[in-house]
């Protein structure tokens, strides 16, 4: 399985390990079955993987985005199948392989503004995380030091305006071709109902004592009665949510469609009218209370809507092209020593031909 995306997922896999752990926070009721992230020893941490032109990538490095990859395949409801593991490994030093080649070509022109640079990345990860101690604490869980993420914050950056600077003159996208895309796949531009809904989140795990649940339950009910006596939803959130992600918001989640909450939240969520208050709702994470606040109805997105978004897809799925022959083409005069053994060949599987649908 090439998983061919030197940009999209590998660049820097701690942030991604970083981000998928945001993602959590502000969506409280999101449903995922992501492996937690877990530290490895020491002395694995250091063993060295490969070497690009003398530069080492250590386990601890292809762990991490081992670790990211695997976050987010689980989050799209596409976990690993059993078995593959050493093979992503291995498709993953490849990437990390080649994310070195980009570094070490894109060194050759630094942005004159690299530092800015890097701090706004690491302030706007630490905010999405939930502040520097969560950040301190999921750098930790991955066994990686804040200067060893801010070296990888900007190489990051090095090789995204590299590879942004050579795409911006090699690719070219007409409007005709936006519009032609457009028009030739139709159900990629359909949007199905959603809806925006803020919530109240009183943390309570199933595993609580009857005391503990009795005494959240309280909480949540007089949470929901200052909202119903008219109190702004808003400021209740902001001051008694315990999503810390969404709290600051007034508790908005944003718009979402069905099945990407916990079953209770999307049910609730969709029964609702606009501006309804919710009863109170038990998941896995605790009490809900829910406002919905605006809502979707099925669609399909406008070519105005989507041409700017859509010609920046064409022009990034171009640029990938590209990306991998420069990291080809730098691979043929790198000298690379890779120090893991290769992954098991997998068995093939007789299967009968598939028949193409009739019409």
């Amino acid at each position: 399985m090439k998983s061919r995306a030197v940009l999209a997922i590998f660049v820097i896999a701690v942030t991604l390990v970083c981000r998928a752990f945001a993602a959590d926070k502000p969506k409280a009721a999101v449903q995922t079955n992501a492996p937690a992230v877990v530290a490895t020893t020491a002395a694995k941490t250091d063993e060295v993987v490969a070497r690009v032109n003398g530069t080492e990538i250590k386990r601890k490095e292809l762990d991490a985005a081992v670790q990211a990859f695997t976050f987010q395949m689980a989050r799209r409801g596409r976990p690993l199948p059993p078995g593959q593991g050493a093979t992503v490994e291995r498709d993953i030093l490849d990437e990390l392989i080649g994310r070195e080649l980009l570094r070490e070509e894109g060194s050759k022109h630094i942005p004159a503004d690299i530092d800015k640079k890097v701090q706004e990345q690491i302030d706007q990860v630490t905010t999405q995380v939930g502040g520097e101690e969560q950040l301190k604490k999921t750098l930790t869980d991955t066994g990686i030091t804040p200067d060893e993420y801010a070296k990888r914050v900007r190489d990051n950056i090095i090789i995204r305006e590299a590879i942004e600077s050579v795409v911006d003159k090699e690719v070219k996208i007409a409007p005709e071709e936006v519009r032609a895309f457009y028009d030739k796949n139709p159900d990629q531009f359909k949007q199905p109902e959603t809806v925006r809904a803020s919530h109240v989140l009183i943390r309570c795990t199933s595993t609580a004592t009857d005391e503990v649940k009795k005494e959240k339950r309280t909480q949540i009910d007089s949470v929901r009665a200052l909202v119903k006596s008219g109190e702004k939803f808003a400021d209740v959130a902001k001051k008694f949510s315990e999503d810390l992600g969404s709290a600051p918001n007034g508790g908005d989640l944003g718009f979402f469609g069905r099945g990407q909450m916990v079953p209770e939240f999307d049910a609730a969520a969709f029964s609702l009218k606009t501006n309804e208050i919710s009863d109170v709702i038990t998941t896995q994470y605790g009490y809900h209370v829910l406002l919905v606040t605006d809502r979707k109805p099925a669609q399909t997105v406008p070519f105005d809507q989507v041409k700017v978004d859509l010609a920046q897809f064409l022009k990034q799925r171009k640029g990938n092209d590209i990306t991998r022959d420069q990291v080809a083409s730098l691979r043929k005069a790198a000298k690379i020593e890779i120090l893991v053994p290769e992954p098991p060949a997998a068995p093939v599987v007789e299967t009968a031909p598939v028949q193409a649908p009739t019409k």
